[in-house]
């Protein structure tokens, strides 16, 4: 598998129909992607799915509009019933909803209502309800309109169960309180609806962000909370007495924390349990993404009531998975009150998904800690070079011995700043380039690109991200399993590059 090399523009990997990465190979192509110019939207077949509709996914449903009599609709698959109940709660009765299989359903608005069709998506986006490239692989085969490919996958005895034991030994929980997800957003949105539907029952309204969330799990907080809720920022996770101050001011009205751990663009980790105890104190839920470093490497369920993650990251080491989890910590006062209600928001993933799981989480241990070593080697690397002008990772956090399962680098992610030209990095550098990360190839993106477009492009947005620590032009890093060395040789020839 040679990972290490120049990937044309929406060459997928790995070699796959089920591949979540595509090629955005220069910073010309992060514009057009994110300006939709039809000559970088037409080279991309495929994508990160809850961004690009895969190919697979689009066929399916022009035979459901044309089957169903719905052509000229806008259109969208969605998995289970609630969830196309949710969509057409939210968007109201411009939108339909047509169960075109068992549990699948077609939502659909009229195509010249343009802004509609946009939330639309856009909301299949923030849910993570979608269906993925396998079932729609299944169904397309079904319907006699695809022919069946061979991959790896685990089938003996019951998958599930299999997975939730093996998460669960991860997470530090039984098997009972780990929930499996379509994706790691779907986790999110449903440990969210919970917390929102207990807490409402208290009468707590008030919702607390710390530090940068990932920008869809931000959305769904700004998006889904109702009348008299409310949300407020902390963005220095690491001024610790600033936060437990603001959280302490809400009194009984507290809701939710809501922090990642470590954080995703900056991997700072904070104290975490100075703050989970603040939390506790106040009555309100602590609800913990460690997606950045994944369960492989942390153990933050101590300090969480809820934890919600992406196993696409680090669990689906040759990233060609899209799922999730979510876990209710057993110790937490509240257990009773949110187990049940998680079950009633979440899309249960595919079983060919969790098959392929089951699959690579067998070699994800060993792979995962190759990673770890490579990003602590490269992080030294990166902090000699005179490209460099910042290096962020978990392991220069002061109080990650906090949350690490043992290896200090805590993960395969770096962000860092360049003084040289970051463009000319970006384009230059011999790894594929895309959004994603904990995978057993190296890759980057130009984060608050692919994250923010619309925060980088204007004055006004880069003021911002300069008033919270963010510099627009930060490059995210995720090293993979290759040979360090070789690794090494190929961001050494960007960055020298870079400074010409």
């Amino acid at each position: 598998m040679n990972s290490l090399r120049h990937f044309p523009l929406g060459e997928p990997f790995p070699v796959s129909p089920h591949a979540v990465i595509s090629s955005l190979p220069t910073m010309e192509d992060v514009r057009g992607y994110e300006e939709h110019d039809p000559r970088v939207m037409d080279a991309l077949k495929s994508g990160y799915p809850r961004f690009v509709v895969h190919a697979f996914v689009q066929k399916l449903i022009e035979f459901y509009q044309q089957r169903e009599g719905l052509v000229g609709h806008a259109a969208v698959l969605v998995d289970g019933r609630r969830a196309a109940d949710d969509l057409l709660a939210e968007l109201g009765g411009q939108v339909s909803k047509w169960q075109v299989e068992e549990g699948i359903y077609l939502v659909c608005c009229d195509v010249s209502a343009e802004d509609l069709a946009k939330r639309l998506r856009k909301y299949v986006q923030h849910l993570g309800c979608g269906i993925y490239s396998r079932q729609a692989e299944d169904l397309l085969i079904k319907h006699g309109l695809l022919a069946r490919a061979f991959e790896e996958a685990h089938v003996a005895g019951n998958v599930l169960v299999d997975v939730e034991r093996v998460l669960a030994d991860q997470i530090g929980c039984r098997a009972a309180d780990v929930l499996l997800a379509s994706s790691g957003m779907n986790a999110f949105y449903a440990g969210f609806r919970a917390v929102q539907e207990f807490q409402r029952t208290r009468g707590r309204r008030a919702w607390l962000q710390l530090g940068w969330l990932y920008l869809d799990s931000g959305c769904v907080l700004q998006e889904f909370l109702g009348d008299g809720e409310t949300l407020d920022y902390s963005y220095d996770v690491l001024d610790v007495d600033a936060i437990i101050a603001k959280i302490r001011s809400y009194g009984e009205s507290l809701a939710a924390v809501v922090v990642e751990c470590p954080t995703n663009p900056l991997i700072r980790v904070c104290e975490v349990h100075r703050i989970a105890e603040a939390v506790r104190e106040q009555g309100g839920v602590m609800v913990i993404d460690p997606t950045i470093a994944s369960v492989l490497n942390v153990d933050v369920l101590p300090c969480a009531d809820l934890l919600v993650t992406s196993l696409t990251k680090y669990a689906s080491i040759e990233g060609d998975i899209m799922i999730g989890a979510l876990a209710v910590n057993p110790d937490s006062p509240y257990y009773a009150d949110l187990i049940g209600r998680t079950s009633r928001y979440h899309v249960p993933p595919y079983v060919r998904d969790l098959q392929r799981l089951a699959h690579e989480l067998q070699d994800a241990p060993a792979v995962v800690a190759q990673m770890n070593t490579n990003a602590a080697r490269l992080c030294t690397f990166l902090t000699g070079h005179p490209a460099v002008k910042q290096v962020y990772c978990a392991g220069c956090s002061d109080h990650v011995e906090e949350v690490s399962k043992g290896d200090v680098s805590v993960g395969s992610v770096i962000s860092i700043e360049l003084s040289g030209d970051m463009e000319k990095f970006y384009d230059t550098i011999r790894v594929i380039k895309g959004p994603s990360f904990g995978v057993r190839f190296t890759l980057l993106c130009p984060f608050m690109y692919l994250a923010h477009y619309d925060l980088v492009t204007t004055a006004p947005g880069r003021a911002f991200l300069a008033s919270v620590g963010l510099d627009p032009e930060l490059i995210r890093i995720s090293i993979g399993a290759e040979d360090y060395a070789s690794i090494e040789a190929v961001f050494a020839e960007a960055l020298d590059f870079c400074l010409l």
